[in-house]
């Protein structure tokens, strides 16, 4: 698949000696491209043993010097684990962007429950029900439902309590 590594499957013997003699080049390798080493050697290691099985799995890649596979095997490790943080960053930051992530405003809450409780003082108990359910995010015809009536009467019900609201004193 492209853009994600290989799986590594389990070094042969060889592969395994292989991999001790030519270690050096991932701390060469990031120590070159300037990445610490407490943050980006299992990428760059995973990219490196990577390009070991490759390398001895292979013949066409002898062609080239071990080092020059490595390095580039090592740099795709890096890349990926790069784009990944960056994909985590970002999905992160829009989470924290997300309003409905956000910690609630107590003061918000407060006047709403307070300006709810001076509606549902003046409601009638079919209207109370009813407001209570399209709070709890039912449409109007499943809050009809639920009581018992019609979606009309329900409609007329809530149209009422609205109108109470928007116009107190017509």
């Amino acid at each position: 698949m492209r853009g994600q590594p290989a799986p590594l499957a389990p070094l042969t013997e060889e592969q395994r000696r292989f991999a001790e003699q030519h270690h050096g080049l991932v701390y060469a390798f990031l120590k070159e491209t300037g990445h610490s080493a407490a943050e980006y050697y299992d990428a760059a290691a995973l990219g490196f043993l990577q390009a070991v099985q490759r390398y001895l799995t292979q013949p066409w890649l002898r062609r080239y010097a071990f080092p020059t596979v490595a390095w580039r095997a090592m740099g795709r490790g890096v890349s990926t684990d790069h784009r990944t943080e960056e994909r985590r960053r970002n999905a992160e930051r829009r989470y924290l962007d997300d309003p409905r992530a956000r910690q609630p405003n107590l003061y918000e809450e407060l006047e709403t429950q307070l300006i709810f409780h001076d509606l549902m003082a003046g409601a009638s108990e079919e209207q109370h029900r009813l407001a209570l359910m399209r709070l709890r995010g039912c449409s109007t015809a499943e809050a009809a439902r639920s009581q018992g009536m019609g979606v009309k009467k329900a409609r007329r019900l809530l149209n009422e309590l609205r109108e109470v609201f928007v116009h107190p004193y017509i």
